[in-house]
This record gives C-alpha cells, sequence and structure tokens, in this order.
C-alpha cells in the first residue's frame, strides 16, 4: 500500500512539473511587437514558438523607420539580412533560438540581423510585455541591453495578414556571413 501510494505521489509531481512548464511556455508564445531601446519606436513583429523544447522567435513583419507601418513581411521578404550567410530574408528568420527556461526566464541565443553579431539572450514575461536581454557572450548578462516587446495579435498586421501556423516551422539557425 505504501509503495502504491508513494508511486502516486510522485506520479501527480511529475504531472505538475509538466504542467507548469508547458504554462511557462504558453505564458510567452505569440505575437510580440518589437519596441526599439533606443527611439522606442515599433520596429517588427515576432512570433515565438515551440520546437522540440525550445523556444524560437521568427520575424513575421517589419515597421519602416519613416512612415511607422509595416514594409515588409513573411509574404513578401523584400529586405535582405546582408550580414548573414546566404542573404536570407529578414522576415522568416529565426534570429531568437534555442531558449531554454531557467527558472522564470528562457534563456538562449539571439542574432543582430543587421550585423550577424550573436548574443546571449534572457527573456522575461512582465505582464503584457516581455523584456528581452542581449548581452555579450560569457558576460552572465552583464554587458548588454534590454529591448520591450508588447504584446500583440494579428489585427495589428496589415489587412489580410493570416499567422502561420507555427506548428509547420522548422527552425533554420542564422549564421554571420
Amino acid at each position: 500500500m505504501r509503495k502504491t501510494r508513494a508511486i502516486a505521489m510522485i506520479m501527480l509531481v511529475l504531472l505538475a512539473l509538466g504542467s507548469m512548464a508547458a504554462w511557462a511556455a504558453d505564458d510567452i508564445l505569440g505575437l510580440w511587437k518589437i519596441i526599439d531601446d533606443k527611439t522606442n519606436k515599433p520596429t517588427a513583429y515576432v512570433l515565438l514558438y515551440m520546437n522540440n523544447g525550445k523556444l524560437f522567435g521568427r520575424m513575421m513583419a517589419t515597421i519602416s523607420k519613416e512612415t511607422g507601418i509595416v514594409d515588409d513581411t513573411i509574404f513578401t521578404k523584400t529586405k535582405k539580412a546582408d550580414a548573414l550567410a546566404g542573404n536570407p530574408p529578414n522576415c522568416g528568420l529565426d534570429f531568437v533560438y534555442e531558449l531554454q527556461p531557467k527558472g522564470n526566464d528562457w534563456k538562449g541565443s539571439i542574432i543582430d540581423p543587421a550585423d550577424g553579431k550573436v548574443y546571449d539572450c534572457t527573456i522575461k514575461r512582465d505582464g503584457t510585455k516581455l523584456v528581452v536581454r542581449g548581452s555579450l557572450k560569457g558576460t552572465g548578462g552583464l554587458l548588454g541591453r534590454n529591448q520591450t516587446w508588447h504584446l500583440s495579435s494579428v489585427k495589428d498586421l496589415p489587412a489580410g495578414f493570416v499567422l502561420p501556423d507555427s506548428k509547420t516551422f522548422v527552425p533554420v539557425i542564422p549564421r554571420k556571413k
């Protein structure tokens, strides 16, 4: 009887831990608007999604600095990330990749499509915002900067834009030229 009770308790604990991990991921999955930390203006939309237990962020649309409206999407793919191998389009790029849960945060890597530099990345939810910190590799997050991303919806994108099904995504890790 004790053995059965112990096994049942272990199973309940494992189930609870699994549910908590799934809840933590669900808490940050979805569409987010990137706000530039220097200009405080929106620059792009990113879709955070899971693949094989890791978190990735794929660029869905970019926003013109001049007009403040969407100027490229994952469906048009006109602007290129010239600093990256193969000159991939900005939209469709998995620039946030292989993040795993560490306590209340997610930790992994982020690449700057403009210059190809790779940084350590920490993401933490704060209400309807994400605090995304990119820091120099190996500094423990000390040397870097934060961006704020705002929870968004497909309604914020151009009329007729249909968000792709992230379950069909196969992550492609970008590399610097």
